[in-house]
């Protein structure tokens, strides 16, 4: 097989020094420095001494440089080999799909969503390795949403949300002619029973995991208020979930922030719009979209505390609050601004300087 036996280099010596401190690749250095030895008088059995290459390999290169210059010769080639099974273009679609809430319910409806939508067939392990690993996409518990829900009401609630705590700001200071220091709270209620709460557990691979319940349905309720930029919280326990507990906590909040006036966001329970409900005259209320909790962070307070009581068996009230009150003083300022601290709760709040 012929060769290249000589060649001359076009570039200067400073050239290719300059080329080879570019280059991002091993091969791309290599075939720099073969131009930068010939360069320098060295012969084409030296220089592919010098860089450790076979001298066929060598004379490949310089048949490349002669006849496409420096830049052929640094030119990658595309690689080859068997095609994708799904496709670039595909795997676009499919990772914007997955960015969607509603999701998937198993890999298999994600095998049938290829096909039915794409055309495109592949095999279950491949599509379960290209979501898991590279899409980073895994089973979840879903959040319940009502099918009754509004997502236009729920778009235009965050949307006007800045709007209306400006309009209020406004309200409070130039009709009410309140001074007060103005605060937003985050309002709502929930369950506590002696009903085991339930949750995952991690086992060994194969090993399905067990855990003890019971069955009880005595509860008691807890009424929760909390402030997402500062942390700050006040929670009161009732033994019912009605117009007239409801009315005494927030104779309870009023008292405790007799200094403020405070804009409380609540869902549309029927009892926060009682007829008969009094409320304090440094309290305003600020009703949600219904069929919404998703609204309201403290909704995350409750999911934050509730998981601190999973899989644990109090034979009675008093000693369910035994494990409640220890939770309740675990959430501290930091940690519910860090879970109710919505941004465009914040940016609204900031906006209004409150």
């Amino acid at each position: 097989m012929s060769g290249v036996s000589k060649i001359e280099i076009k570039e200067s010596e400073e050239e290719l020094k300059k080329r080879w401190r570019e280059q991002k690749t091993v091969s791309g250095q290599e075939r720099i420095q073969v131009l930068y030895l010939l360069k320098t008088a060295r012969t084409v059995k030296e220089s592919a001494e010098i860089i450790g290459r076979n001298r066929v390999t060598v004379q490949k290169w310089l048949r490349k440089y002669k006849e496409e210059g420096i830049e052929g010769l640094l030119e990658k080639k595309e690689r080859t080999g068997r095609p994708r099974k799904i496709p670039e273009w595909a795997e676009k679609a499919l990772e914007k799909r997955l960015s969607e809430e509603e999701g998937f319910e198993s890999y298999g409806e994600i095998c049938r969503w290829l096909s039915e939508k794409l055309g495109i067939e592949a095999k279950y392990e491949t599509v379960h390795k290209l979501v898991r690993y590279k899409l980073k996409g895994k089973p979840k518990i879903a959040r319940p949403r009502d099918k009754r829900q509004s997502k236009e009401k729920v778009k235009e609630f965050k949307e006007k949300f800045t709007e209306n705590i400006v309009m209020l700001c406004w309200v409070i200071v130039n009709v009410m002619k309140l001074g007060n220091k103005i605060r937003f709270f985050c309002a709502d209620e929930t369950r506590l029973g002696l009903k085991t709460i339930s949750g995952r557990k991690i086992t060994k691979r194969g090993v399905k995991p067990i855990g003890e319940v019971e069955w009880k349905f005595k509860a008691t309720y807890l009424y929760g208020a909390v402030e997402p930029k500062t942390g700050e919280s006040f929670f009161y326990e009732f033994s019912h979930l009605n117009g007239k507990c409801f009315e005494k906590y927030l104779e309870l909040l009023s008292e405790q922030y007799a200094d403020s006036i405070l804009i409380i966001q609540l869902d549309n329970g029927r009892f926060h719009k009682g007829k008969d409900l009094k409320v304090p005259s440094n309290i305003i209320l600020m009703f949600q979209p219904p069929y919404a909790p998703e609204l309201n962070p403290i909704e995350q307070v409750w999911q934050y505390l509730k998981r601190g009581l999973r899989w644990k068996l109090p034979a009675n009230l008093d000693e369910l609050r035994v494990y409640v009150i220890p939770r309740l003083n675990e959430m501290t300022e930091e940690v519910i601004a860090s879970i109710t601290g919505r941004q465009f709760i914040l940016d609204a709040l900031s906006v209004a300087r409150l």
